[in-house]
């Protein structure tokens, strides 16, 4: 097992000498704030003292590291503050002074009721680039709704988009937080650009980014396309999704794209079977109105090969093919392990853990996984000695954070490190 200096923090990379505050919890907000850190910047996680991130109880947990909180927080430096009290606000106001960046994902208003809004930070640093994630956006009639991915998915059609090609057409999510990343991307795609932009003005701004349009943004071209161009003169192309049907092996699935009928026939031949010369099946629409036979079809020639055979047959004919991985297997792919996509190390209190690594890696960077997921408040004494506060204020956050530990089963995680 490889840790390729994991427990180290990221410091060099494109965004080296950057300081990021991070106010946000759960998907979208932590991912756009590790992409930064991923690119160098010095990202300080902000998180309410006792429970801190949601994140942190989120999918499988071994010695209070959660997988999701330990795979969207690393590089990260954690400060445990209760904007509530003054004194913990005001150290948050002297952060916000040295910072480039704040990112939260608050619902709207929330902010403003603590005095962090936009406006009231930029009095303080008009060199601040703001991004505001939300569901809805800002303003509207959904606009103060507390909001989860599977609510945007139905919102914006996704739900709908995958019902179309369901039996019976009835709605369904797709299995992941699509649009809380989406969202997380396109904020710190913003952030950047608004750096790039302070470059030549010399001012911050306030970045509004809402999961409804990201989401409708991402989803367009393809799944919309029937409602792109409008009017009764339009040349009916069905569903993009269509045109990519999974069929099943002998030991799993295989998705293979014959959108050129030259190909079916050079399918078919190979397979040793005649589906090229029904009908139903000679072109590319036909295969695509007759979707469902072709797949029954396709089942049975099939039952007689492995997916293995399957995918060398069709390389070796040139026809795009790909086997099904499953979650479970998905690193065991040639291509991902030839990759290095995923690199397992251990973490210091979850033990061994499997991650991706970032997909880009910038001149300077050795291309680890930098620093592992950080404890909560693990930072606080580090951050507050360097804005300095009084020790008095330190012993009371450190106090504080001791008796949470306590009240959260008593497990001492900072000894675990």
């Amino acid at each position: 097992m490889e840790n390729k200096g994991y427990g180290q923090r990221t410091v060099a990379g494109p965004l080296a000498g950057y300081r990021v505050i991070e106010l946000t919890s759960t998907v979208s907000g932590p991912l756009a704030g590790m992409i930064l850190a991923d690119q160098g910047a010095d990202v300080i996680k902000i998180e309410p003292p006792g429970i801190g991130d949601l994140a942190r109880f989120m999918g499988n947990i071994r010695n209070g590291t959660a997988a999701m909180f330990s795979t969207i927080n690393r590089n990260k430096r954690s400060v445990a503050l209760d904007l509530k009290q003054d004194d913990d606000k005001a150290v948050l106001l002297g952060l916000v002074e040295t910072a480039d960046v704040l990112i939260e994902n608050y619902r709207p208003g929330k902010t403003a009721a603590l005095g962090l809004d936009y406006e009231s930070l930029a009095r303080i640093n008009p060199r601040l680039v703001y991004a505001s994630i939300t569901g809805y956006g800002q303003s509207g009639p959904y606009a103060h709704r507390r909001v989860y991915d599977p609510l945007v998915q139905a919102t914006i059609g996704m739900a709908g988009a995958q019902g179309a090609g369901r039996q019976g057409g009835e709605p369904a999510n797709v299995r992941t937080v699509l649009f809380d990343k989406v969202a997380g991307m396109t904020a710190a795609q913003a952030v950047t650009a608004a750096l790039l932009q302070r470059q030549r003005s010399g001012r911050g701004q306030f970045l509004p980014v809402s999961m409804m349009d990201a989401g409708l943004y991402f989803l367009w071209p393809d799944a919309m396309w029937r409602h792109t161009l409008l009017g009764d003169d339009i040349s009916e192309q069905g569903e993009l999704a269509d045109y990519f049907p999974l069929f099943a092996t002998s030991d799993g699935h295989v998705a293979m794209i014959v959108i050129v009928d030259g190909d079916f026939a050079r399918v078919c031949e190979g397979l040793g079977c005649q589906l090229h010369n029904d009908e139903r099946f000679a072109s590319f629409a036909g295969r695509v109105a007759n979707r469902g036979e072709l797949a029954d079809e396709m089942t049975r020639v099939l039952a007689g090969h492995d997916t293995e055979a399957v995918c060398s047959l069709l390389d070796e004919l040139d026809i795009p093919v790909a086997a099904v991985n499953g979650p479970g297997n998905v690193h065991e792919d040639p291509q991902v392990q030839h990759s290095g996509t995923l690199v397992e190390v251990e973490h210091p209190l979850g033990g061994r853990s499997r991650l991706p690594r970032p997909p880009l890696v910038f001149d300077e960077q050795a291309g680890g996984l930098g620093s592992c997921s950080p404890l909560l408040g693990e930072h606080s004494r580090e951050l507050l000695v360097e804005l300095g506060t009084d020790e008095e204020h330190i012993a009371r956050i450190e106090e504080r954070d001791r008796a949470n530990r306590e009240a959260f089963g008593g497990l001492d995680l900072t000894k675990l490190r």
